[in-house]
């Protein structure tokens, strides 16, 4: 879908196929499943073999199952194989169908979405439109918390004019309405089981390709197919298990031994080793992963923006890149959003070149002799702890005395949600491939912006006009705004962007890494196992 009006009754092409395919080869062993499921049958020639579990290196345990409230990409990528959305990503990273046959704008404020039909959830229960409304209305509640929430910004009401149809009407226009409906925690849910009493945190219950068995923590996540899903043929898989791998030399080792078939994460140090063998195939992208430093806004001596951009100013990020990543991907000296989703992007580098000069200069300006810089981190991921380490070394040199604490996942994102220190080093990712994607980071609202204690009506004006027109050229022209504002009140260093993506052996089929769009591993739903 483009950002131009489609038509009312736009019909999917692919989309049903699209929601099923990504599989690595068989295992041995498969925790909570049969070992007879390991086997592959041949299709005919070019036809997807089924059969098999395929075995994944999983970069982190999931910590929650919520199907409205994102815990992380690993949480993200096993809630995508039991529930579906109603619009996702294909393999070019443009957005199709899940549970929608048809969807589009009916007016500039109305969009409708046919469901498929004989949809049924894994107790076996049918999907109806209600269900949806139900799902809908969770996530707008603000009382939830929901990631998707914020996302549905403007939407006034969500109804079912049938049973096969539902409605979304908005308060005004808003061109990235189908991005929202394609994120990874739009997902609908059973209202009779939801009102039931499931905790939606520990079990998991919907319509996707694969049903879940059981978690051992620590250990194992074990998903089994599901023989009704609505995709004819999907998904090729008997099942898939899960293995936690937090350390990224184990995760490359398991997959090299072939002791898992698939792993998340690779690990910028190992991209070279994986290309060059040839029983593996990596497939990745740098639009999306970055890394930035943040800053408690209203808090000394941050609430100086002099002393933000000194910051900015003191970071080598070539540097960066080098010792963290080596050299997988690239610096950022201007805004988040990639060159390959808007054309103005490569307008904004060199903004904040490495100028350790300039820095004291601001610093001296701002009153501040010898900047104390405390700053917290995440032990849990390299991608994230890797830049924040490599970031000290220039940060000391221009004078910066730094000082770095690392903790777990959880207790990362805790200390920064209650802005216990003053700045913060995180790694992540746009929800979406649209400049509009920045709103949950700067706009008034949005939980990074929280975070950085950060609002400015200029901003929130250009995102909110942006959202509003589907004029490709007008919405550049408003973003490129936007960001050239973020850039000039510096609420967060933005440092490298990452090569980030997903390695396997040869035998695994189907899979694909979306070049824009969103991050998402949506492609197990039809991954297939080459017979062995």
């Amino acid at each position: 879908m483009s950002h131009g009006k489609p038509d009312r009754r736009q019909v999917l092409r692919g989309g049903a196929a699209l929601l099923g395919t990504t599989a690595l080869a068989g295992c041995a062993q498969a925790g909570g499943l049969d070992p007879a499921l390991d086997r592959v049958r041949p299709g005919a020639e070019g036809e997807p073999a089924r059969g098999g579990v395929l075995r994944f290196g999983l970069s982190t345990d999931p910590s929650n199952f919520h199907p409205h409230i994102s815990a992380g990409s690993a949480s993200d990528t096993v809630v995508q194989l039991v529930y579906n959305g109603l619009l996702a990503f294909d393999a070019d990273g443009e957005i199709v169908g899940d549970l929608a046959r048809e969807f589009g704008w009916d007016t500039d404020t109305r969009y409708e979405v046919t469901l498929h039909s004989e949809v049924y959830f894994h107790d076996g229960s049918r999907l109806t439109a209600a269900d949806v409304v139900h799902s809908f209305e969770l996530m707008l509640d603000p009382d939830n918390g929901t990631t998707t929430g914020p996302l549905l910004a403007g939407v006034e009401k969500v109804s079912a004019p049938s049973a096969d149809t539902v409605l979304f009407e908005l308060a005004e226009p808003n061109a990235t309405l189908p991005f929202a409906l394609a994120s990874r925690s739009a997902n609908v849910v059973s209202r009779a089981w939801w009102e039931g009493g499931a905790d939606p945190r520990t079990s998991m219950m919907g319509t996707g390709p694969f049903t879940f068995v059981e978690r051992i923590p620590g250990v194992s996540l074990t998903f089994e197919r599901f023989d009704r899903y609505f995709v004819p043929e999907l998904p090729y898989l008997n099942g898939i298990q899960f293995t936690p791998m937090i350390d990224d030399y184990a995760r490359v080792t398991a997959l090299r031994s072939a002791t898992v078939d698939m792993i998340d994460y690779v690990p910028a140090t190992h991209l070279d080793v994986v290309r060059r063998n040839p029983r593996l195939d990596l497939v990745s992208d740098t639009t999306f992963g970055f890394g930035c430093i943040g800053f408690v806004t209203d808090r000394p001596p941050f609430d100086d923006v002099r002393v933000r951009k000194a910051v900015a100013l003191s970071i080598d990020r070539k540097a960066i890149l080098d010792t963290a990543f080596l050299g997988n991907g690239e610096p950022m000296t201007g805004g988040l959003t990639a060159p390959s989703v808007a054309d103005y992007a490569n307008d904004l580098e060199g903004t904040y070149e490495y100028d350790p000069d300039q820095a004291a200069h601001l610093l001296k300006k701002a009153g501040v002799r010898g900047l104390d810089l405390s700053m917290v981190t995440t032990s849990s991921y390299s991608v994230i702890s890797r830049p924040a380490e490599a970031a000290l070394q220039s940060l000391r040199t221009a004078g910066v005395d730094v000082s770095l604490e690392r903790q777990e996942w959880l207790t990362f994102r805790d200390t920064v949600q209650a802005r216990t220190f003053p700045s913060f080093s995180w790694g992540t990712a746009p929800a979406y491939g649209d400049p509009d994607a920045m709103r949950d980071f700067v706009g008034t609202g949005g939980v990074w912006a929280d975070y950085l204690k950060f609002s400015d009506d200029k901003v929130d004006g250009l995102l909110a006009e942006g959202r509003r027109t589907r004029d490709r050229g007008l919405r550049e022209e408003l973003y490129h705004k936007a960001e050239e504002r973020v850039l000039d009140l510096c609420p967060w260093v933005l440092t490298v962007r990452r090569e980030q993506g997903e390695a396997f052996h040869t035998y695994v089929r189907g899979f694909f890494h979306p070049p824009k769009g969103a991050w998402t591993l949506i492609a197990l739903r039809q991954t297939w196992l080459e017979e062995r």
